[in-house]
């Protein structure tokens, strides 16, 4: 099959992460056989990647195309560009933000970067234009005219998704819930514990977006005050707040083929979230078979309830002695597997 894949921004040699997710998905159609290229509306001339060719939208001929897949459609490129579309099959991917309320969903920011009252008033009225348009995009004359698939990475997003757009997805398009697959390094990959191990724990986190609850780490470690704790990443978080003698912190970026290896120089990993889609990272780690400690937010338990190198504590009360804490040692390599996840895709695409 000829498949078109359109979205923001695509990996290129001068930033290699942005929606590498994507790019992952991309690689292996490509190996499966399938004929793959990418519009990229942050291009304004092709270029390839990785033997993936990505074109500006100047450069498109959708008559080509069998299938065009939409990663996070945004109302100012997908929409634009898409409602222009007849007897097309497109599939939208939703990992996120295209389909959560801003301030009212999230959860509320650090106090240091909290947004003024004129930006979450701002905010509110594009997230109303945004849905309203969104919603009659979604139900209206588009998907009488195109074969629509749907695409969620968890219940949780489909779930919010029909919390704020005020409709069931099936009844307008093909719907499935398929989680982003892992990178292939944590299933060629088991944890195996260094002899010298650096500390207890190691998260690994971006500092400053609450959702990601660097705070409940060091509530962790403060209740722990015999376990060592390294946190990995970046932000002004610390410089705000007091960091516990038994926590050390390393500003800087992992890139994400160095992170099994680090992984092996701790006993557990402690990554808890108050607001995901899914945990990707969190779901690499537990594929990779370190014992992990996260919250019990809904997404992790739905993501995670196949593990058995996993233990849950209560958002509210993270602050947990976890000398008692028990983890199997069976490794799951199968739920987050990339060439069974992208087959179960290509197998949605022919369902049209």
């Amino acid at each position: 099959m000829k498949i078109l894949v359109i979205c923001q921004d695509y990996p290129s040699d001068k930033n290699k992460y942005a929606m590498s997710y994507v790019h992952s998905r991309n690689k292996i159609y490509q190996s499966m056989g399938e004929d793959v290229a990418v519009l990229s509306f942050n291009t304004s001339s092709k270029y390839e990647f990785e033997n993936i060719a990505v074109l500006p939208e100047s450069l498109v001929n959708f008559d080509e195309y069998d299938y065009i897949l939409s990663h996070a459609p945004n109302i100012k490129n997908h929409y634009r560009l898409l409602k222009r579309m007849n007897g097309k099959k497109i599939i939208f991917f939703f990992h996120g933000h295209e389909v959560l309320r801003g301030y009212k969903d999230y959860p509320k920011p650090y106090k240091w970067i909290r947004y003024s009252l004129f930006n979450q008033i701002l905010s509110e009225i594009y997230q109303i234009f945004k849905f309203k348009i969104l919603r009659k995009w979604l139900t209206g004359i588009f998907c009488k005219k195109n074969t629509i698939g749907m695409v969620f990475v968890s219940e949780w997003m489909k779930d919010k998704f029909v919390k704020n757009m005020g409709f069931k997805p099936e009844k307008y398009a093909k719907v499935v819930i398929i989680p982003n697959a892992v990178n292939e390094a944590f299933i060629t990959e088991s944890y195996v514990q260094s002899s010298t191990v650096v500390a207890d724990c190691i998260t690994i986190r971006p500092f400053d977006e609450s959702k990601y609850a660097v705070d409940l780490v060091i509530e962790l470690a403060k209740a722990n005050p015999k376990k060592t704790f390294h946190i990995y990443g970046k932000g002004e978080y610390f410089k705000h707040n007091i960091c516990p003698e038994n926590v050390e912190v390393f500003n800087k970026f992992i890139a994400q083929k160095d992170i099994p290896a680090l992984l092996n120089q701790y006993k557990f990993a402690v990554m808890p979230t108050r607001f995901d889609s899914q945990g990707v990272m969190m779901c690499e780690m537990a594929t990779f078979g370190i014992p992990l400690i996260t919250s019990d937010f809904s997404v992790c338990i739905e993501m995670l309830k196949n593990f058995k190198n996993v233990n849950y504590l209560d958002l509210n009360n993270f602050s947990t002695n976890i000398d008692g804490l028990k983890f199997g040692n069976k490794t799951n390599k199968t739920d987050f597997n990339p060439y069974k996840l992208v087959r179960k895709e290509l197998d949605f695409f022919n369902e049209l």
